[in-house]
């Protein structure tokens, strides 16, 4: 049963706080690692957390980033047709003023889908027709594309707007974060989609395209405030949110994460448990999660020893259903497994407080909460999976549904309490 102390605590967790955080790093503009919005972002959660009385803690990291240096172009040649697109992160530019070809519909982009056809020098069209994300992993598309000669990639999405994919393997191993070929590819909507495949079906299939991207290693930081526990130990219980974005504004992805650490550090790190609690703002999430597997290799051994229990809240503001993903499914490596008590104390929480969380299981990985599993963390993850904004410029703040960071935040606030008072 929910306790008056606990009812206290979470009567004082403010969604219009959060809605507040979110608005205002939003307006920042482009977060991707190491980019100026990523610098702003990082003054802002270090500002809340000094103000808060946390004792923080910054940890290094050097790993790349990805920007468009013009903005991307695809026209068709004979009628001066020009449609939006989004360049894929860590997609490679086109050559020098551009690329010229035909344009090649195969659609599932299979080894069996390219069977007596000729894409040699041409850019080939494929169509995510699997659950509206099936080809976010682009790099395996690209590579066998390239294995066929292609010279570049053009995806149409089934929403009405373009979205931003990677042109990363799909793997859950930073040395296999990559294929070893990659093309200049571009998203389309499903809009623009039918409009370029009429264009194909009259004979004007040759089209021009530009991306002009930097791939680059820069430096930024992961940010900790720390609340120690009454016991004097470095024993606590972590909250992380990534606070870059894969496209601007990225305010479900995962501002929604970050205003609810955010909050949270406010309302919990006056209480004080036996044990303390870490609030963590990550960055290179976007792709493998990179930043936070380089936060948890920095920090293994304390990690292991002292970090009780995490919970990663990424994607809560929109869409259905809230749901704790108990497996994360990598083509490279074992299935990661989330901890039945710690999943089992998240749902009983939220069913005393009138709420109900769902469970799946994520077959592309998992998020940050899976770089603290691999080295022995207890973790979890609450997502909603199915915002149909995701990673396009339409994810912004006028969308977040308040109700749902209020409910996250309510119960989330409690199992920490709970795990930090055993």
């Amino acid at each position: 049963m929910i306790s008056d102390e606990e009812f206290a605590l979470i009567r004082q967790i403010k969604s219009r706080r959060e809605l507040e955080h979110i608005e205002t790093l939003a307006a920042l503009g482009d977060r991707f690692v190491g980019t100026e919005g990523d610098r702003q972002a990082i003054a802002y959660v270090t500002q809340v957390f000094d103000e808060l009385g946390l004792e923080i803690r910054e940890t290094p990291i050097e790993v790349p980033t990805f920007l468009d240096t013009a903005p991307p172009v695809l026209t068709v040649a004979n009628t001066g047709e020009r449609y939006d697109a989004i360049t894929p992160y860590f997609s490679p530019s086109t050559p020098p003023g551009g690329l010229s070809a035909e344009v090649v519909p195969i659609i599932g982009g299979q080894d069996s889908d390219y069977q007596g056809t000729d894409v040699s020098g041409k850019i080939v069209l494929l169509m995510e027709v699997e659950g509206g994300f099936s080809m976010f992993w682009l790099g395996t598309f690209a590579e066998r594309a390239a294995a066929r000669g292609a010279v570049g990639l053009i995806i149409i999405h089934p929403m009405p707007w373009p979205y931003r994919m990677s042109m990363e393997a799909g793997n859950s191993q930073i040395a296999e974060r990559f294929c070893a070929r990659r093309l200049p590819a571009l998203c389309l909507s499903a809009l623009d989609g039918a409009r370029l495949m009429y264009e194909i079906g009259r004979g004007n299939g040759l089209v021009h395209m530009v991306c002009e991207t930097l791939i680059e290693d820069r430096e930024s930081v992961i940010i900790s405030g720390f609340s120690r526990g009454s016991d004097g130990s470095d024993e606590r219980i972590g909250l992380i949110g990534h606070r870059d974005n894969g496209i601007a504004p990225g305010a479900n992805d995962n501002l929604s994460g970050t205003a609810t650490m955010l909050e949270l550090a406010r309302v919990l790190s006056p209480k004080q448990g036996k044990r303390g609690f870490e609030f963590i703002s990550s960055t290179a999430e976007e792709g493998v999660t990179i930043g936070a597997w380089s936060y948890c290799q920095q920090h293994k051994d304390d990690l292991r020893q002292n970090m009780k229990a995490l919970i990663d809240v990424d994607m809560i503001g929109v869409g259905g259903r809230i749901k704790q993903v108990e497996r994360g499914l990598w083509p490279d490596c074992e299935p990661l497994v989330q901890p039945d008590w710690l999943m089992d104390l998240v749902d009983e929480v939220a069913e005393e407080l009138g709420y109900q969380f769902g469970r799946m299981t994520a077959g592309w990985g998992v998020a940050e909460s899976g770089r603290f599993l691999e080295i022995g963390v207890p973790a979890t993850w609450l997502w909603a999976p199915d915002d149909p904004y995701y990673h396009s410029v339409e994810d912004s703040p006028d969308k977040i549904n308040p109700i749902n960071l209020k409910g996250v935040s309510d119960v989330v606030a409690i199992v920490m309490w709970r795990l930090a008072n055993p």
